[in-house]
């Protein structure tokens, strides 16, 4: 559970709802063909955030990672109201569509 402050009080947020809004933003990410993992680990009311995904073949590593990376923060932050201190994503795979 993290709590957060605001002006409307206390909110508390499960994990539970951040690893499955996590995965709908990460898996809507362009090359994004798969996750494999999400672990979110709450301080306070900032979390840290670890991705095992896979990515198609076809698409430029660094750039894809940034993507996610920015979009997860982004919509994270947006959604919540909570603060992500870092995002790491690991490759775990790339698909090939031939």
């Amino acid at each position: 559970m993290i709590a957060i402050s605001n002006h409307l009080g206390k909110i508390n947020i499960s994990k539970r709802y951040l690893q499955k809004l996590v995965t709908s933003i990460t898996e809507s990410c362009f090359g994004v063909s798969g996750l494999d993992s999400v672990e979110i680990t709450a301080d306070g009311d900032a979390v840290d955030i670890r991705l095992g995904i896979r990515i198609s073949d076809s698409v430029n590593l660094p750039v894809i990672s940034n993507a996610v990376i920015h979009k997860v923060s982004y919509v994270l932050t947006h959604e919540t109201g909570i603060e992500v201190r870092s995002v790491v994503i690991r490759t775990n795979d790339i698909m090939s569509w031939e």
